[in-house]
């Protein structure tokens, strides 16, 4: 039987709707994760988060995130850092954290929330084919960003996606917030390496229990590392949290450290 004029119409419509993030190796990294649709359908999300730059910083506290609107709260006996979809915020002082507040506020959980958050709008991904590292084949996909997306739209990410769990392992990438460039271009910029080195399952997704940071340099990782980061006491609940626990509170002084000067 032939296909109607509206089948047809309707598979036209439907291949040239499919997103520009759509890629076969995050597919199947989506899935050996727990599944995308899984991820999307839930609200909030919590841990208590341990951040080691060695020789630099060492940051412990609580996070409580709005799945949804991105809506983030970090809080410890020290200092309390809020994101409200506009502006990053922190009491009692900025200098209670040593690290801009608004680009601490999302790191964590971008690196948290990953594959996941590369199904994002405006995310854009290249398939590198397949590469091998210490003796290991990996799927390769590159991530960059359209303009206007983030506070860092000229960041990019490479994944390394094990070819045999089709689980994210390694995760190379340039940070271009622009206090932390220190006056370099894009192309003067070091990259690093996060390794998903433990993993976690916590209602039905696989997500990272602790990664280490490395130096990136030729294809290649560093042999020392540089830092690392932790996430305990995971949980997930199909509900938001409430709007209200994201709002400015008198006196917390606002980051605009993201714009560049």
């Amino acid at each position: 039987m032939k296909k109607s004029l509206l089948t047809i119409i309707l598979s036209i419509i439907f291949l040239t709707q499919i997103p520009i993030s759509s890629n076969a190796q995050l597919e199947e990294a989506y899935e050996a994760h727990g599944g995308l649709e899984t991820f999307n359908k839930l609200g909030t999300l919590e841990y208590d988060q341990g951040t080691e730059i060695i020789g630099v910083a060492r940051l412990n506290n609580h996070q409580v995130i709005d799945l949804d609107s991105r809506n983030i709260l970090i809080s410890n006996d020290k200092y309390k850092i809020g994101f409200d979809g506009t502006e990053a915020w922190i009491t009692p002082d900025i200098a209670a954290l040593g690290l801009p507040p608004r680009f601490y506020s999302s790191t964590p959980f971008y690196f948290f929330g990953l594959p996941f958050l590369f199904a994002d709008p405006g995310a854009n991904l290249e398939p590198l084919g397949t590469k091998e590292l210490n003796g290991k084949e990996y799927n390769v996909v590159k991530v960059t960003f359209d303009k206007g997306i983030g506070d860092t739209p000229d960041d990019d990410y490479v994944a390394y996606i094990d070819k045999d769990t089709n689980q994210l392992e390694i995760l190379h990438y340039i940070v271009t917030y622009p206090p932390l460039m220190q006056g370099k271009s894009k192309d003067e910029l070091e990259r690093h390496a996060a390794v998903y080195g433990e993993w976690q399952d916590v209602n039905g997704l696989t997500v990272p229990k602790k990664m280490m940071f490395y130096q990136w340099s030729d294809d290649k990782l560093g042999k020392t590392a540089i830092g690392s980061m932790t996430f305990e006491n995971v949980s997930f609940n199909q509900e938001n949290p409430d709007p209200a626990i994201f709002q400015k509170p008198e006196g917390a002084v606002v980051d605009n450290s993201h714009i560049a000067q």
